[in-house]
């Protein structure tokens, strides 16, 4: 059997372990989450390789004494330099690996690592007003590949379609997210829900947009302030109550997030 073996990799994080040694959290395409071993002092040239948010191929030796693996190369495609030095991106960028680490991919390593390789790739070319919207968009593309994304097109009470164009009148109130079933519910519906999340027409549009259009036509659409931070609260909610353990990157970095 083979014990060198390479694939398409993230660096999620680094620990120290010994004096000149690191543990490695990575982010593999075909092997999801898997935590290897970096020998070598601070100069050496793999520790300036592999560094936090590095993506490319690296290359791996599964040592059968110690069970365990080690880094043996590590060729490097994106380095995501702007994350160092911007709190958002960061934070952002913390939250993903999270969530990808607490849920084990998923269970869909590669549909896992394009989604966040995408991600990390477009955050490191977008302003900060654009990488939030991202992020956004990365959560309710993975609450899908967790399994537990509603479908925001229809009332799930009385199964009134929120696709049709609204009155005037009805563009001023707001519909619900119902944190208790887990599903969008109308404005009326909303009536009898006590732990709910209102969240606007234009809103519940632009969720039912990133479930049925491609990434680049998703990216054309518009939201206001309003409509973006009633999002924000649904996915984090979702997200956060649908994983066992608190997500640090949120609890800590809410204000900037």
């Amino acid at each position: 059997m083979n014990r060198n073996f390479s694939t398409q990799a993230i660096i999620l994080s680094i620990k120290s372990s010994g004096e000149n040694n690191s543990t490695v959290t990575l982010l593999t395409k075909s092997n999801g989450i898997l935590y290897a071993t970096l020998y070598g002092g601070p100069k050496s040239k793999m520790k300036s390789l592999v560094t936090t948010w590095n993506s490319g191929v690296i290359y791996l030796y599964e040592n059968p004494t110690v069970k365990g693996l080690k880094i043996t190369d590590f060729d490097v495609k994106n380095y995501h330099s702007s994350f160092s030095q911007n709190l958002f991106k960061l934070w952002a960028a913390s939250l993903v690996a999270e969530i990808s680490i607490k849920t084990k991919c998923a269970g869909s390593n590669e549909q896992c690592f394009n989604l966040v390789s995408g991600f990390l790739d477009g955050l490191e070319l977008v302003n900060e007003e654009q990488g939030k919207l991202g992020l956004i968009r990365f959560l309710w593309r993975y609450i899908e590949l967790l399994g537990i994304r509603s479908d925001s097109s229809f009332c799930a009470k009385c199964g009134k379609s929120f696709l049709e164009a609204p009155s005037s009148s009805l563009l001023q109130q707001n519909h619900f997210y119902n944190m208790i079933g887990n599903n969008f519910i109308c404005s009326e519906c909303g009536k009898f829900e006590e732990r709910k999340i209102p969240i606007n027409h234009q809103a519940l549009s632009y969720l039912t947009a990133l479930s049925v259009l491609s990434p680049s036509e998703v990216r054309k659409l518009n939201i206001d302030k309003n409509g973006f931070e009633q999002i924000k609260q649904i996915v984090f909610f979702i997200i956060q109550n649908n994983i066992d353990s608190k997500l640090n990157s949120i609890e800590t970095g809410i204000g900037i997030l």
